[in-house]
């Protein structure tokens, strides 16, 4: 533990002829010198969070029927411990078919990775939609994932129909 000059500390404190003063005098030297012959313990620096997750992937799905959908999936980590992950899903319906199609129509939803369903969702048209025109739709949130974004290997896209 300490790496004084040891020797020389306890001679001095064995020497009979020091009076109370002197001994205290010594001791505290032999204390000083202990202490600084250390070199202090390196203090660990904080580690840097891990860089901040935000990737964007852009899809295509032909739902049938003349309806399709461009879509975007958004990964975000969280800011709070740039671990935890929670996607968006957005996009813009197309209408090819001849009927206007109600904004009361629902698309289902579904994310699954590494063979299971992560989760799923109903979004619907923020308008109706007349033939050969394109409308948002409502942004589809996942759950937030604790240990970081799963991969998502395939998303599943469903349109229940309902026309004006």
């Amino acid at each position: 533990m300490f790496e004084p000059n040891t020797k020389a500390c306890s001679a001095a404190l064995r020497n009979k002829g020091l009076g109370q003063d002197g001994y205290a005098a010594v001791l505290v030297a032999c204390a000083l010198l202990a202490g600084c012959a250390n070199a202090p313990a390196p203090v660990a620096e904080p580690a840097a969070p891990p860089a901040v997750v935000h990737t964007v992937e852009r899809f295509h799905a032909e739902l049938g029927d003349g309806f399709s959908l461009d879509y975007q999936v958004e990964k975000k980590a969280s800011k709070v411990n740039s671990k935890s992950c929670f996607a968006f899903i957005t996009g813009k319906l197309n209408n090819q078919s001849g009927k206007t199609l109600s904004r009361k129509s629902v698309l289902d939803v579904a994310v699954f990775g590494q063979g299971t369903q992560l989760y799923r969702d109903l979004s619907s048209p923020l308008t109706d939609i007349a033939p050969g025109g394109k409308a948002d739709i409502e942004m589809v949130v996942s759950p937030v994932f604790a240990n970081g974004c799963p991969p998502f290997d395939k998303v599943n896209t469903a349109l229940r129909s309902v026309f004006q």
